[in-house]
């Protein structure tokens, strides 16, 4: 009954009300990551999504595209790397990537040539951005080497950018809540076991962790992130 409930009265409604409000929907593969846009259960970013919206909303000379290739891979690149080995000192810095954006070379004859700027999130124009949840999101342990790995209930992406986790459990549980945190705590690595057993790399840009039994507690919080 718990495993039913948990779906039923809190992590589909979350999902129908996000739907309502413009949000995209991928259910997740535990067998086959390009079910989720990934060629490996190790990428937490979505690559192409990115990609595209990077291409999208940053605009060059005559409010035209102006990232190639290899600029789109210098500023995915920011995103990728951990440059610290202390998951709160990661996230601290990739956030104000998120916020601020990072630097890339310019063009030849625009802006005489000077590094311009490329923003991950349309912050001007929130309909430009693209909205993506994605229930079960497996993520494995970095390595592969102990085969385990970890399938939140549901992430939410901003340009294929993992944002918010959420983790949800049935009501009718023994301190629903307190599982929840739990879990989140072992999907990111931090319960101080002296052994990996989950991936710190989805949350290096996250924004928000949710736990919840209610559907009404989860939607509130997600909805929270639209970007406004």
């Amino acid at each position: 009954m718990s495993a039913s409930a948990e779906y039923t009265e809190v992590e589909l409604p979350l999902i129908d009300q996000l739907e309502g409000l413009g949000w995209d929907h991928i259910e997740g593969s535990k067998y086959d990551p390009n079910a989720t846009e990934r060629s490996s259960f190790r990428e937490v970013l979505l690559s192409h999504r990115l990609r595209d919206s990077l291409r999208r909303i940053n605009i060059g000379p005559d409010n035209q595209p102006w990232l190639d290739e290899a600029r789109l891979s210098e500023a995915v690149s920011v995103l990728e790397r951990g440059d610290s080995n202390k998951l709160i000192e990661i996230n601290q810095h990739l956030t104000r990537v998120l916020l601020e954006g990072t630097t890339v070379n310019g063009l030849p004859g625009w802006d005489q040539g000077r590094d311009q700027r490329v923003h991950f999130i349309d912050w001007t124009n929130p309909a430009n951005n693209d909205l993506l949840v994605i229930s079960q999101f497996r993520v494995d342990e970095p390595g592969g080497q102990t085969k385990k790995w970890v399938a939140p209930d549901a992430v939410l992406f901003v340009n294929g950018i993992p944002v918010v986790v959420v983790e949800c459990k049935s009501p009718y549980i023994m301190d629903p809540m307190a599982e929840a945190i739990r879990q989140l705590r072992r999907y990111a690595n931090q319960r101080d076991l002296g052994t990996a057993e989950g991936s710190e790399r989805l949350f290096w840009i996250a924004q928000q962790l949710i736990g919840s039994p209610w559907a009404a507690e989860a939607k509130k919080e997600a909805l929270s992130v639209n970007v406004t």
